[in-house]
């Protein structure tokens, strides 16, 4: 078993409001796993911009926290944070690919921070720091 995380550094977004249609013409709001305005914490240390989804934890329509694959238009608001939330770091310390997190250095907050500048670079809106 995993050592207790009590917070680490991270990318954080919300799973947008805004009513869409889905690939069938049906107004959706979020997405089939996330509601929308839902808090996800983007896996992004390794992440290509290329993609067109990403793997985010957050709190699901079944009220668990849990992995999914999201688009990456299904994303909004995305900044730097912490993840303090202990089924959070729990998921980002069991999860299999662990090493795709950051952790609690200046050279993760950094590098958080220069993901999401990237990020905002890429799709859009201006970046914000960490204090």
């Amino acid at each position: 078993m995993s050592e207790q995380v009590h917070w680490r550094y991270a990318v954080v977004g919300n799973i947008v409001k805004t009513p869409h249609p889905d690939s069938e013409g049906i107004i959706r709001y979020g997405t089939p796993a996330f509601s929308g305005g839902t808090k996800v914490y983007l896996c992004g240390k390794i992440w290509d911009f290329d993609n067109k989804t990403i793997e985010v934890v957050g709190l699901c329509r079944g009220k668990k926290y849990q992995v999914h694959s999201v688009p990456v238009i299904m994303i909004e608001n995305v900044r730097c944070g912490k993840a303090y939330t202990p089924h959070v770091t729990s998921i980002m310390s069991d999860f299999e690919s662990w090493w795709c997190w950051w952790e609690r250095t200046k050279k993760d907050k950094k590098a958080t921070e220069n993901f999401v500048a990237k990020w905002h670079s890429r799709f859009g809106t201006a970046p914000m720091q960490l204090p």
